[in-house]
């Protein structure tokens, strides 16, 4: 058994061991009997893992000298507090197409704690959408929009793959379900890309000439590509308390105002991360935090079920420091169903191949980011193309280990393999996946209230009903 340095071990080894035979009449030794299922995960962990339990435990979120970050864009606390009122504003949703709809959406429209900071639907909308309901699970086009519309004013913005989560995005060095934006000096999953594909000029990829990383890269590309203004004349310049807020983020100030908001949000997002999930706590020393059930799932999850040969790091997603193999996946997942009258626009063909669409390369073909697995119970969409809707079904997949979508086995990745587990293995799996990983708390990361006075994550008239926001 390989001892660490966590207080916990000590503690669980007493309320394990059993002593047999111990006492004055005996002539025998005692004999140590393990009967904790805390020990046998904890046993697991050290085996299985190089690093051992320390390499899953994630930073408090004001600890930011172990959160990774760009070393173009330390994190700071007064960054921190401007990306978050950024992330949340309605009020910079002015550079969109139908005039009516304006300061009605935000980067927390397709992105908000409720669901996980996923969105409550498949296909997350931007301008164009109007209500919530409770976890954004009923939000919607308004009327008349249309991806496909001829009429720009009612051209939505939504996107042809899932919105993933930035929980724990901090992780990972490149963002989307490519991996499309990520440019950091040092960098290892886009380093070798030539620059026509890498920076595609009149595309959002063109950002990654600024040599930032995957999430400064996309809060910066993101910006423009749903319709906010934060850097033009733009209503977070003129607020005075933006301009407080600004002033005490970037002290020396600068002239790329898009770049410096873009790296405020993206300082917060490294920041929101899942360490009040009970698998974190019991990683710290409270090993009441998981049930018999989760913690029999985690012996799964880390032992015969191999999840953990791809979840794996703080995030459960892929290591720092990860290559590309390690870091995108071909699983057979299905694309967006374009049948679904919930579902405007296209999948392309290069949306379809995932980092192969963006790389080119034919050995990236319908590769796909491992997406983080904290807070999977605040959501009903998984996949990059929502094809599941319960953290179940897709234990069920990978444990039959069937593609959805029809791809030579050549093309599938060959981690992707049956995974033998009994019913009551897919239950204790689902338990440690639903309950283990589930931070109760995520609205922390909201603000009380934003400088503008609106309502967010989206402040359209219905949306304010479903929320009981009135500014």
């Amino acid at each position: 058994m390989k001892l660490n340095s966590n207080v916990q071990y000590a503690s669980l080894l007493v309320s394990a061991i059993v002593l047999v035979g111990c006492g004055a009449e005996s002539e025998e030794e005692p004999v140590l009997v393990e009967s904790s299922l805390s020990v046998q995960l904890m046993d697991t962990l050290n085996e299985s893992l190089d690093g051992g339990v320390e390499g899953l435990v994630l930073p408090h979120s004001s600890d930011f000298a172990n959160i990774p970050a760009d070393p173009n864009n330390p994190i700071t606390a007064e960054k921190v507090q401007l990306g978050m009122m950024l992330f949340h504003e309605t009020a910079v949703a002015t550079d969109g197409v139908n005039a009516e709809r304006a300061n009605t959406w935000s980067c927390a429209s397709c992105h908000h704690a409720a669901a996980g900071f996923k969105s409550g639907v498949v296909q997350g909308i931007g301008e164009g959408g109007t209500g919530f309901g409770v976890a954004g699970e009923l939000r919607v086009l308004a009327a008349g929009f249309d991806k496909l519309s001829d009429n720009p004013s009612l051209v939505p913005d939504v996107q042809p793959l899932t919105s993933p989560s930035i929980l724990n995005t901090a992780f990972q060095e490149v963002m989307l379900w490519n991996g499309q934006f990520g440019n950091q000096d040092g960098g290892l999953i886009n380093a070798e890309l030539p620059a026509n594909i890498l920076a595609t000029q009149g595309t959002p990829k063109f950002e990654n000439v600024r040599g930032l990383a995957g999430l400064e890269t996309q809060a910066v590309a993101g910006t423009k590509v749903h319709r906010l203004n934060t850097f033009n004349n733009s209503f977070v310049q003129q607020n005075i308390e933006y301009q407080l807020l600004y002033e005490a983020a970037y002290p020396d100030g600068g002239d790329d105002i898009l770049e410096n908001m873009g790296k405020a949000i993206a300082a917060f997002e490294r920041t929101v991360l899942a360490n009040q999930a009970p698998f974190q706590r019991w990683l710290r020393g409270d090993d009441s935090a998981l049930t018999d059930q989760e913690k029999r799932g985690g012996i799964l999850f880390f032992g015969k079920a191999g999840c953990a040969n791809c979840h794996i790091g703080p995030a459960l997603s892929s290591k720092v420091g990860a290559n590309n193999q390690e870091m995108f996946m071909a699983i057979g997942f299905a694309d967006l169903d374009t049948s679904d009258p919930n579902i405007t626009g296209v999948v392309t063909e290069n949306d379809a191949k995932g980092r192969g669409g963006f790389t080119g390369r034919e050995e990236d073909n319908y590769k796909f980011k491992i997406p983080q697995l904290y807070n999977l119970k605040d959501s009903t969409v998984f996949g990059h193309g929502g094809s599941f809707t319960s953290i179940r079904q897709v234990v069920v997949y990978k444990n039959a280990a069937v593609p959805q979508k029809r791809l030579a086995n050549s093309l599938l990745d060959e981690r992707f393999v049956p995974l033998n587990l009994n019913e009551e293995e897919i239950d204790d799996l689902v338990a440690f996946l639903k309950e283990g990983l589930y931070d109760p708390e995520l609205e922390r990361y909201t603000p009380d209230a934003l400088p503008s006075g609106q309502c967010f994550p989206v402040a359209d008239e219905q949306s304010k009903i479903d929320l009981n926001c009135a500014p």
